[in-house]
């Protein structure tokens, strides 16, 4: 996967804003895949969230006009899909099923750390039980590799805030680590 610069975001913003389609195109390509694996974080239809992130890249040739260059197009990007996406849970709130409300176990009832091929799996799931916040923060820096002030940007947040929750999302992440390890070692 190719990674795009800060300059590649500014180059497209200027030149969809001029109503340049093969810029557009370009920007489409390369980060289609980024935006729908960020959807598909806040909804687990994959159809569903490529129909959103489709709608957000319609959002930016719609209102190309308005697009400033010195504003960062990926953060505005992310922002459309969040909002879209938040949206779409919102409105069909009866067909998301709270894990809380049905039952689920936590991580370190249910985990057995046996094979080392499980370790991806199992940060998976040990994000996934962050407050909402923390888990957002978390995945736009370690997975999406943003900034501070580009999550600030995309959660509506201070930079200073964004990093208490990666500083809190990190402290979860390390004690339910050492909950399971030492579980582990006491069996």
């Amino acid at each position: 996967m190719n990674q795009q610069t800060d300059s590649d975001f500014r180059n497209w913003a200027k030149a969809i804003s001029l109503n340049n389609r093969d810029a557009f195109s370009d920007f489409f390509r390369s980060t289609y895949d980024r935006y729908l694996r960020y959807a598909c974080r806040f909804v687990s239809d994959r159809n569903e969230a490529a129909d959103l992130v489709q709608d957000a890249f319609v959002s930016i040739w719609t209102n190309r006009s308005s697009l400033n260059a010195e504003k960062s197009m990926k953060s505005y990007m992310y922002t459309i899909v969040r909002n879209l996406c938040l949206n779409f849970i919102r409105d069909h709130q009866s067909k998301v099923t709270d894990l809380n409300q049905a039952g689920a176990l936590t991580i370190h009832q249910e985990t057995e750390i046996d094979d080392p091929v499980d370790i991806e799996e199992l940060l998976s799931e040990l994000v996934e039980q962050l407050p909402e916040r923390q888990r957002e923060a978390f995945e736009l820096s370690r997975f999406d590799g943003l900034t501070h002030d580009e999550i600030a940007d995309i959660m509506e947040l201070s930079p200073r805030t964004v990093n208490n929750h990666l500083v809190a999302a990190l402290k979860t992440l390390r004690a339910e680590a050492t909950i399971l390890l030492n579980s582990k070692e006491v069996a």
